[in-house]
């Protein structure tokens, strides 16, 4: 079972602190099962009890499901067709509603009783997903808090689309609206994690430049550093545009989906028990989200090259962090991003991971956040002298540059298909499975929640 660690009996205390993840549509469910994948012995960050992989797509849950060799058990199949919703989010947030008891029956099977949390792994852009979240938290929340009178967390890990996709940013504006509104009300995510397919995409390809060159000449069969193989893509019909515009696009996929899954791990690793660490202060999954604003940006700097004896520390560590919001973040928050909140979880050896050093990240974090900003530490001590050097920032409610083309992408399909024409207006439901009323009032509601991004009194009508 997913959760256990060597020597540690699995008494309540640790099962209680276990979470359960859940991967909605193509996009989640292809996060799970490329972390499993690409995971040392096939198994989840250590304090994830078990895992689930819905779809209402038979034919990309079957695809997933062969593809990372997951049991059929850790899969489910839902809803009312099993074609899929093509991108009508509505549908896929009935689709949940409308498959309560078959999801909740899958989970008790998989013994997702007694967690104190839920991981939901989604895209923003989709149908299934985008619509499906919103509606699995509504449901989970009603389960435990409403029904059991228990207080679960629950944590949603959002891929916001590729720029130029101006469908999927429209849905994706009724989903983060969605969410945060249901939050606001205390029925939705505890927190929601922004992550950006552009902004991964980027940061992979920085990072692994060479494993990354390996992988797409193997994946599509071509040296990027070879003019004329280069040049030998260009496609000669429609239907090798189309193979060929699929294959780039998954093959960027599988470099970027195991990252989502990465901040989870390092989200929880502070409350993994290891005989040679010390963790100060205690962390634990609600503790992000109390000391946190609801939407976050995670940036993630592994294997750190600090040492003390090298040169100042304050400069160091002040680089450090430069480097970790700059070039580290999961979506793009830019020079500025004036971050409302900050948490940061500081790992490594005993003479690196210390609080006095606090004062220092404090500093080189003023940069980066409002004045009034709330900093929470936690420092992760490895008595080991081969520990890596980590730091996960998790900044709350920083300017995201791209959300703006986002919205504007998403205004902008809106006004495109506004109109006396019935086919215009028939396009919405068609669509999206909803009326253009509740689309403009997502727009506008979007521009309400991130307000700074907007010229006053904007609105649409």
């Amino acid at each position: 079972m997913f959760g256990t660690n060597p020597g540690v009996d699995s008494d309540d205390t640790t099962k209680a602190a276990e979470v359960f993840a859940i991967g909605i549509g193509e996009c989640g469910s292809n996060i799970v099962g490329s972390y499993l994948q690409t995971s040392r012995d096939n198994k989840l960050p250590s304090r994830v009890r078990g895992y689930l992989l819905i779809n209402t797509d038979r034919a990309d849950l079957t695809k997933v499901r062969q593809k990372y060799k997951i049991p059929k058990e850790n899969t489910l199949l839902y809803g009312a067709s099993e074609i899929g919703v093509g991108g009508r989010f509505m549908d896929g947030y009935n689709a949940i509603m409308e498959s309560k008891d078959i999801i909740f029956d899958q989970l008790s099977n998989l013994g997702f009783e007694g967690v104190s949390g839920f991981c939901i792994f989604t895209s923003l852009g989709g149908g299934t997903g985008c619509g499906g979240a919103p509606a699995l938290i509504e449901l989970l929340k009603q389960r435990f808090q409403e029904e059991e009178g228990r207080r679960i967390f629950v944590y949603v890990v959002g891929i916001l689309p590729f720029e130029g996709q101006s469908s999927e940013a429209l849905n994706s504006i009724w989903a983060v609206s969605k969410l945060l509104r249901a939050q606001l009300q205390e029925r939705g995510a505890d927190l929601t994690i922004l992550l950006s397919n552009r902004t991964m995409l980027k940061r992979i390809l920085q990072w692994r430049k060479g494993d990354t060159v390996d992988y797409l000449r193997r994946e599509l069969d071509v040296d990027i550093a070879d003019i004329d193989s280069i040049e030998s893509m260009v496609p000669s019909t429609l239907d090798e545009a189309s193979d060929l515009e699929a294959r780039t696009e998954q093959a960027f996929v599988e470099l970027v989906n195991p990252l989502a899954l990465d901040v989870v791990e390092a989200m929880l690793s502070p409350g993994v028990w290891e005989s040679h660490k010390d963790v100060f202060p205690t962390t634990d999954l609600a503790d992000y989200s109390r000391k946190l604003d609801p939407v976050v940006v995670p940036a993630l700097y592994t294997d750190i090259g600090l040492i003390p004896d090298a040169g100042s520390m304050p400069k160091q560590l002040r680089t450090m962090i430069d480097y970790a919001v700059k070039e580290c973040s999961y979506a793009d928050v830019g020079e500025e991003p004036n971050a409302e909140s900050v948490y940061y979880v500081l790992s490594g050896p005993t003479h690196i991971a210390k609080a006095e050093f606090g004062m220092h990240v404090k500093e080189a974090l003023d940069k980066f956040i409002a004045p009034g900003a709330a900093i929470t530490p936690c420092y992760v001590q490895y008595h080991v002298p081969d520990a890596k050097t980590n730091l996960l920032l998790l900044l709350g409610l920083p300017k995201i540059p791209e959300l703006v083309t986002i919205i504007n992408e998403a205004t902008q399909l809106v006004n495109l298909h506004s109109g006396a024409s019935p086919l215009k207006q028939g396009w919405f439901m068609r669509s999206k499975g909803t009326s253009r009323k509740e689309l403009v009032d997502a727009i506008n509601d979007f521009r309400e929640l991130f307000s700074y991004y907007m010229t006053p009194g904007e609105t649409m009508q």
